[in-house]
């Protein structure tokens, strides 16, 4: 049945002798390059697949926030007594009143799965709090300075689709559009946008370019787009800069180490400019309004019959609430990250290079751990220690500290020295993982 809709208000060990058993594995980590400091990733594909089906709903209309709420058929109600003879599809147009973005991919996750959309397309408009948005198949500690999201309170998720990075705010509006896999265009969905924003603003000069971004004056990304696709329906889905803040946006789409080697999905770096530096008359809430009208006026529907919801009502979306827990969790955030190899380099007065704290991370553990220190400042036991401790942990700060700590407290026969080295160096490990 179709998705109900309301006007809800919410929203190491190491020593000479031992370095060639180990360089083998590591030797293919580099330095990261330098990445550009304006910042916003492509999309590629992912696959999978569910079904549904649609009914009538509580809808609003999309640009009266105080209208009275009111009942009303969607657009996406089946018509047998036309069906046949109309030439545009049904149409249903939701909009997520949540700013949570683990409410609203979980939202987009649940109208995939539940939803039939033989001879229906669905336009979900929704907008997120401050969030990093990472691909399906991408590694977090790659992508975006994970610390610092964590110290400005930046979400982080990971979404269902696959390609690139992007970074949301509330000035960013997010598109979806969910359809048969048989009718699934991504192009013409992006056609579609340029056609809503010049039919309101026809001076903004808007292309498509070859990598299916939506650019300004052929230089400027408006829009990172994703999609996945299934054995019967797809979802298309892209974001829209409006009013972001870019400075964070370049601040944090970058990443915090730069010893890590990863065969993970990377995103494509772009020069980023919002709209409405390009016409302040512009915001979210009026480019949603043209970008749903345009959808109507393609589909049988009509701008009335646009859908207000609360995508975190379990009465209304059956199971809406694991989903969301499953996209919040540290297993599918950081425990979906493809295998990757990461040295952190501590420099030290003396030394011309800087010591190397070397590990293999599997599912967000740590497989493999050593640390290549000179023996003159500490005993190659205790060094030892150090990467044993770690192997079988979370890449974690907390984890990674508990092992450590314990592993300093079964020292007792070292010097002060010594120890306070071994010290200094064990909290330089948790002070670089999150």
């Amino acid at each position: 049945m179709a998705a109900p809709c309301g006007r809800s208000t919410a929203l190491f060990t190491f020593s000479a002798r031992c370095f060639s058993t180990y360089f083998r594995l590591f030797r293919t980590i580099n330095t990261a390059s330098t990445r550009s400091a304006q910042a916003l990733s492509i999309s590629s594909v992912d696959e999978s697949g569910m079904g549904g089906r649609f009914s009538k709903g509580w809808c609003g209309k999309f640009s009266d926030r105080s209208a009275t709420q009111c009942r009303c058929y969607s657009s996406a109600v089946r018509d047998t007594s036309a069906s046949k003879t109309r030439s545009k599809p049904k149409g249903i147009v939701y909009k997520s009143t949540s700013t949570d973005p683990f409410a609203n991919l979980a939202f987009e996750d649940w109208l995939y799965e539940n939803q039939d959309l033989t001879g229906t397309d669905i336009l979900l408009l929704w907008r997120n709090e401050p969030t990093v948005v990472i691909g399906r198949h991408q590694n977090p500690w790659a992508e975006c300075k994970v610390k610092r999201l964590q110290e400005l309170g930046i979400h982080l998720a990971r979404r269902k689709s696959g390609g690139g990075t992007v970074y949301h705010d509330l000035g960013n509006l997010n598109v979806t559009f969910l359809t048969s896999r048989g009718t699934y265009r991504r192009k013409q969905n992006l056609q579609d946008l340029i056609t809503a924003l010049k039919g309101r603003w026809p001076t903004l000069d808007l292309s498509v370019n070859k990598r299916d971004d939506l650019v300004l004056n052929d230089r400027y990304k408006l829009s990172g787009t994703a999609a996945k696709l299934g054995r019967n329906k797809a979802y298309h889905h892209c974001t829209l800069l409006c009013d972001v803040n870019t400075q964070v946006l370049k601040d944090i789409l970058v990443s915090g180490y730069d010893g890590l080697e990863t065969k993970a999905t990377a995103s494509v770096r772009s020069e980023v400019k919002n709209l409405r530096e390009v016409d302040p008359t512009i915001d979210t809430q009026v480019l949603g309004d043209n970008i749903a009208e345009h959808f109507m006026t393609e589909h049988q529907g009509h701008i009335e019959q646009v859908c207000e919801v609360d995508p975190a009502s379990e009465a209304l979306y059956p199971g809406i609430g694991k989903i969301t827990e499953d996209l919040k969790s540290w297993a599918w955030i950081y425990g979906k990250t493809p295998p990757f190899n990461i040295c952190l380099r501590k420099p030290v007065n003396g030394l011309a290079v800087p010591l190397g704290i070397y590990m293999r991370v599997e599912k967000g553990y740590i497989k493999d751990s050593y640390v290549d220190c000179p023996l003159l400042w500490v005993s190659e036991g205790v060094i030892q220690d150090i990467g044993r401790s770690m192997i079988g942990r979370r890449f974690h700060s907390l984890e990674v500290e508990a092992a450590l700590q314990k592993s300093l407290q079964s020292w007792r026969k070292i010097s002060d020295n010594e120890r306070q080295f071994a010290e200094r160096l064990c909290q330089f490990i948790v002070d670089k993982l999150v």
